[in-house]
């Protein structure tokens, strides 16, 4: 994904995204049918909040515009999927590390 964004491959870079985010789903909820429905179950689980879906949401358009429309996105567009992506593999994974790190050690007076 991220040789794709360097060498300017924007709709490699949001199929890659795309797939990322299906892996992360699959993982967290096991496959429960469409996008949307795995959206749905990914916040009644609590993984992601009402507004985190809503982003994905956008995310995923984006996504599958580029992987069954050919749709090249905009620099731009393409730097807000990364950034809504991104946000959520670190609430995912790499939060939940750093808090259990954090809580390990005494809060000091």
């Amino acid at each position: 994904m991220y040789t794709a964004l360097h060498n300017d491959g924007r709709r490699l870079a949001l199929m890659g995204a795309r797939t990322l985010v299906d892996m992360l789903m699959l993982k967290e909820i096991g496959d429960v049918g469409s996008f949307e429905k795995k959206l749905k179950e990914l916040e009644t689980r609590g993984v992601i909040s009402a507004r985190g879906r809503e982003f994905l949401s956008v995310a995923l358009d984006f996504c599958n515009a580029a992987a069954h429309r050919g749709y090249k996105p905009a620099p731009d567009d393409l730097d807000a999927v990364m950034d809504i992506v991104e946000n959520l593999l670190a609430a995912t994974y790499h939060l939940s590390k750093v808090s259990a790190g954090v809580k390990r050690e005494p809060l000091a007076p």
